[in-house]
């Protein structure tokens, strides 16, 4: 009798477990920035979208923001600081991430004072259906740092 019971138990909740059912994707987005006047990959920003969709279509989207100088990058002192993505915009349509990072190049790291800084603005946009357009950025000055996505 008490394993009648058991599965009737489990039978009871398997369809509410299967109702909750959420489907998570995450998408990166590669991008590195050129600094010191030239196309030299000075460093690398990941732009993570991620996405989480049940029975009814698309319930949240999140992004963050992360990155890293390499070699050329450290060498020129260059600092990032982000802000977060935050949905600008949201409905059962689509919604939009948009985030920033500053980034400024100092010549010697320990120098209070530093280059120019730029503004880079990265935007996502994800729609409840249909293919999903991949993120873009932007700096606010090409000439100083330069935004390319990896292939």
């Amino acid at each position: 009798m008490a394993g009648a019971i058991a599965s009737i138990g489990m039978l009871a909740l398997a369809p509410a477990a299967h109702a909750d059912d959420k489907s998570v994707t995450t998408h990166v987005y590669k991008f590195y920035h050129a600094g010191g006047f030239s196309t030299t990959r000075t460093g690398e920003i990941d732009f993570t979208v991620t996405e989480t969709r049940d029975g009814s279509g698309l319930v949240d989207v999140k992004g963050t923001l992360s990155g890293h100088n390499n070699v050329q990058g450290s060498a020129l002192g260059i600092k990032m600081d982000f802000t977060q993505p935050y949905v600008v915009s949201g409905d059962k349509g689509r919604y939009e991430l948009k985030g920033s990072a500053t980034l400024q190049s100092c010549i010697v790291k320990q120098l209070p004072v530093c280059g120019p800084s730029v503004e880079v603005t990265f935007n996502a946009v994800v729609n409840f259906a249909g293919p999903q357009s991949p993120a873009t950025a932007r700096s606010s000055n090409d000439s100083v740092f330069s935004i390319y996505d990896t292939p």
